[in-house]
């Protein structure tokens, strides 16, 4: 909670005390702190704007005003139960103010360890050799949206991006998702990313190694912002990409697209679950492959983007959590392009044991989550890494979910309750999830000896040994 906020809470929290107490307190105390407090929402609105969860706050000070106008300036005599209910009625939308503020806070992105400032833009991609598998729509192509996050020269002058670029009509897809009401996370198109729009790219080196991103069944390409600016600030280029209706939304020029449920139906009610996991997992898959067609044309040198010959394309590396991550293992076993993979609790149980026996020929670290140590995805990434002719790096982080490795932490506290978080605290989380991740990049892409992973730093991590 801002200090702002808190000062409103205090005096409309202190009025109403104010107004109860027996000890009487001078009148012009009281109109003073009513007029305070409706000058700080002013402000308040016209610096920072206004949140859902401070609605029941706005009203609880206008009864107080009402009660104060009738009650304390004209001398009205109020009837009891009139009384009673605009006080009981205040407290009572103070405590849901605060109860909302304090379950749905305004959290701020954890900030990127690099020395390099980050630049951002965004790009769709429409892909005419593809039927939309998704679509209802005849003959209607396989279209995706992209975000690059890049090491910028400057800053200055440039506009700070939030970190959900299309706002809220992503963080109503979620909500919507999840099963919370359409507006309970519309606070969060306000949260600030560290990257700025269309900044210069960096002259320091001439070019970077390109790490393309991919999300999960249910996600969107910026629930992993924070290892997008993390990387960007270390030298590399990021590609987050939002996978049409796997993701909760993509936001087009001309349409919205939401998530399918159907591309991915119930596992107990489906028979043929697999079939539809295959089918998605490979569409991930090929929506990576085209995205890094879409990179050597705009690097080509002959592109006027700002990209022009900044990609490294003979270091590409690979970053994917859950179906996202299953789609790179996918990639990596068939596009010679791709020089090193990272799976967070990549889902590889869809991908044929035909593809997972020829094992990988590339740098490789998987990450597990406590969550995922048993169950049917286990025998694929096993056996994966069994045939694997260049050794697996395979971690497990206890006292984690699945959903640890993408960033629920920015929603709320209870989400340790609910089960979308484990034990382990979010924030020390993602700085050993950053770490790994970065050492492992540097070391296959960066040829950096000195960037080994330790898992014998956090007590969380333990090797998995085959």
């Amino acid at each position: 909670m801002q200090i702002l906020e808190m000062i409103i809470y205090i005096l409309s929290i202190a009025m109403i005390v104010s107004i109860i107490v027996k000890k009487p307190i001078k009148t012009k105390y009281i109109i003073f702190s009513w007029e305070s407090t409706v000058l700080l929402i002013i402000v308040h609105l016209f610096i920072i704007g206004t949140r859902w969860q401070l609605y029941t706050l706005y009203l609880a000070v206008l009864i107080i005003g009402v009660f104060i106008y009738f009650r304390i300036m004209h001398d009205v005599t109020l009837k009891n139960y009139i009384r009673r209910f605009l006080l009981i009625s205040s407290i009572v939308l103070v405590v849901i103010s605060s109860i909302s503020m304090l379950t749905f806070p305004m959290y701020e992105l954890p900030e990127p360890n690099g020395s390099f400032l980050i630049g951002t833009e965004s790009f769709i991609i429409e892909d005419e050799s593809r039927l939309e598998l998704y679509s209802d729509k005849p003959n209607d192509f396989r279209k995706t949206k992209i975000q690059i996050w890049y090491p910028a020269e400057t800053v200055e002058g440039y506009v700070q991006a939030p970190w959900l670029e299309d706002g809220q009509v992503v963080a109503r897809g979620l909500s919507k998702d999840i099963g919370l009401p359409f507006f309970a996370l519309d606070h969060t198109e306000d949260i600030m990313s560290n990257s700025y729009f269309n900044a210069p790219i960096s002259n320091e080196y001439e070019n970077y190694p390109v790490i393309v991103l991919s999300h999960g069944w249910r996600g969107f390409r910026n629930i992993h912002t924070d290892y997008a600016e993390e990387l960007a600030s270390f030298g590399y280029i990021v590609i987050g990409i939002d996978h049409s209706y796997g993701s909760v939304a993509t936001v087009f020029e001309d349409e919205v697209i939401y998530l399918n449920p159907g591309a991915l139906p119930e596992r107990d009610t489906t028979p043929d679950f697999i079939e539809y996991a295959n089918q998605l997992v490979n569409t991930y898959a090929s929506d990576v492959m085209v995205t890094l067609d879409y990179l050597e044309e705009i690097n080509d040198s002959n592109n006027p983007s700002r990209f022009s010959g900044k990609f490294d394309l003979d270091n590409i590396g690979l970053l994917g959590h859950s179906t996202g991550g299953g789609a790179d293992v996918v990639v990596a076993l068939n596009d010679s392009r791709v020089d090193a993979v990272i799976g967070l609790d990549a889902w590889v149980e869809p991908i044929d044991q035909v593809e997972i026996i020829n094992g990988l020929t590339i740098p490789s670290l998987f990450l597990r989550s406590g969550s995922w140590e048993t169950g049917e995805n286990n025998e694929n990434l096993l056996l994966l890494i069994e045939n694997s002719t260049y050794d697996s790096e395979f971690y497990q982080i206890e006292g984690t979910t699945h959903y640890d490795f993408a960033m629920v932490y920015m929603y709320s506290p209870l989400t340790k309750y609910i089960g979308f978080s484990g034990s382990v605290e979010s924030r020390y989380l993602v700085t050993i999830l950053k770490s790994m991740i970065t050492d492992f990049f540097d070391e296959t892409l960066k040829n950096d000896p000195d960037s080994q992973i330790d898992a014998e730093e956090w007590e969380e991590v333990s090797e998995i040994n085959n």
